[in-house]
């Protein structure tokens, strides 16, 4: 089984946008086994830079729902509630794509951590 997850990178080797200000996330498949990149998904922001519109919250969320989790730099109550209502689990994190890789590899294979269920 295997499960997509999206990145807000805007340099591919760290997290390092905000959800709502992000143009591109990267996307991700992770099986038990490895990682496997999909698409730089292009995507219209849903902040004009100083607030973020809700229907644009909405838009944004719809655009990644085909994911099981989104890792951005930062992201607010309500974005993360529009992303929980899509079965989309939302992480705001300060790592390196390639920490975030071998995080989700080494607990998916002791089955110890399954953020996709």
């Amino acid at each position: 089984m295997s499960y997509k997850i999206a990145i807000a990178s805007s340099n591919g080797e760290s997290v390092n946008q905000h959800f709502g200000q992000a143009e591109n996330f990267l996307i991700y498949e992770i099986t038990k086994e490895k990682v496997h990149f999909i698409v730089d998904r292009h995507v219209e922001k849903a902040s004009d830079g100083t607030e973020h519109s809700e229907q644009g919250l909405i838009r944004l969320a719809d655009q990644l729902q085909d994911c099981k989790a989104v890792f951005v730099a930062k992201i607010g109550m309500k974005a993360s509630r529009y992303l929980y209502q899509r079965n989309i689990k939302s992480f705001q994190v300060d790592f390196t794509l390639h920490y975030i890789f071998t995080t989700l590899l080494a607990n998916e294979q002791k089955g110890k951590v399954n953020i996709f269920n």
